[in-house]
């Protein structure tokens, strides 16, 4: 069961999920957009992708400066990775809703 669900499943959602996000016409399945829609999902992968690389960057930057609050050195978090892919989606939703709104005119 569990190789069927490592080899078989797992791409499989893999693939709408990347055929969904991007609308390309390369995957099997996923939605067939024309060509203004593909743009807004590929504008807005870029810009959601730059936006956790600044999050990223902002935190190494701490880490390497030493700029840390130390009131927060007792907050642990369970699952810090959670907070990237939460901002990942975020930026996501936030920049297809803005690129939508420049391109409809």
């Amino acid at each position: 069961m569990k190789l069927v669900l490592i080899y078989i499943v797992i791409p499989i959602l893999w693939m709408l999920i990347i055929g969904w996000f991007t609308g390309s016409k390369a995957f099997f399945f996923g939605p067939k957009d024309d060509e203004r829609k593909q743009s807004i999902k590929q504008k807005t992968i870029i810009q959601s992708w730059a936006t956790l690389f600044l999050f990223l960057l902002t935190n190494f930057l701490f880490d390497l400066f030493d700029l840390r609050d130390a009131r927060l050195d007792q907050v642990e978090f369970v699952y810090p990775e959670l907070l990237y892919l939460l901002i990942l989606v975020l930026s996501y939703v936030v920049f297809y809703w803005i690129n939508t709104k420049k391109m409809s005119a």
